[in-house]
């Protein structure tokens, strides 16, 4: 798997505790306007942030809605689960030996912050997704 940011493919393993929810047992949203709605009264977004991430995955690209809070902090919200957990362990593997990436998760959507691997930017700004997750009653995960 792959995520496209320029031409960086990045590979690793998520790390998360085994006494949090399942992801169906999570919250969700019924659009992505819904997301990025909760997302933004907890989090100060940039008014003209980047374009949004492509993911690509094994089959190409990744079907998602998404947009970008901060260079590397991104809200993503999907129609399947399939392709939900596709994006999710492909942005993960952004985790290096020097840097994690976090996640606010809910059951069809999830933000991610990758600022720790200096993707998709070059002043990359870290956001509090541990708050969100807690404000939003959703998974907050480290992948390492």
């Amino acid at each position: 798997m792959a995520l496209a940011v320029g031409s960086l493919a990045l590979l690793a393993a998520p790390a998360c505790s085994a006494r949090e929810p399942a992801v169906d047992e999570l919250p969700s949203y019924d659009s992505f306007d819904a997301v990025r709605e909760a997302v933004t009264e907890q989090l100060e977004c940039e008014d003209d942030p980047p374009s949004p991430t492509r993911v690509m995955g094994d089959n190409g690209q990744i079907p998602t809605e998404s947009e970008k809070c901060t260079p590397a902090v991104e809200i993503f919200y999907f129609d399947s689960q399939e392709a939900r957990n596709e994006a999710y362990d492909t942005l993960a593997s952004a985790a290096e030996s020097d840097g994690s990436v976090y996640f606010a998760e809910g059951r069809n959507w999830f933000v991610v912050d990758y600022s720790e691997v200096a993707v998709g930017g070059d002043d990359p700004q870290s956001l509090d997704l541990a708050g969100l997750a807690e404000a939003l009653g959703a998974r907050y995960t480290e992948a390492t």
